[in-house]
């Protein structure tokens, strides 16, 4: 049997991708993403509430030095952080409508 091209391979991962996306969304089931902006819109949003900026800065401190080690600038990761903190200050549902979850 002959060995599958680089193209016939990813073509078929793109459509596994596809069929394992589909059948996500017709489960209802939220991925990583969506978990993890949940989770840090509740922490932040939470430590709003209990004026706790110095738990705020500690959340920025710990995920930027993730990002960091990733490789990302310090600079651009801390001020996207900022960025989303105030962002969920100003709003209480800063998160895209999902409208094939309603119904």
């Amino acid at each position: 049997m002959a060995r599958q091209t680089l193209e016939q391979r990813n073509a078929k991962q793109r459509e596994r991708q596809q069929r394992l996306r589909d059948r996500h969304r017709a489960e209802r089931r939220p991925d990583r993403d969506d978990v993890a902006r949940t989770m840090l819109f509740w922490a932040i949003t939470g430590y709003l509430r209990e004026d706790r900026s110095d738990r705020i800065d500690q959340l920025a401190d710990a995920v930027t030095a993730l990002l960091v080690d990733q490789g990302f600038d310090e600079r651009a990761a801390y001020e996207v952080f900022d960025d989303l903190v105030n962002r969920y200050a100003r709003d209480d549902r800063p998160f895209r409508s999902k409208a094939h979850l309603r119904g």
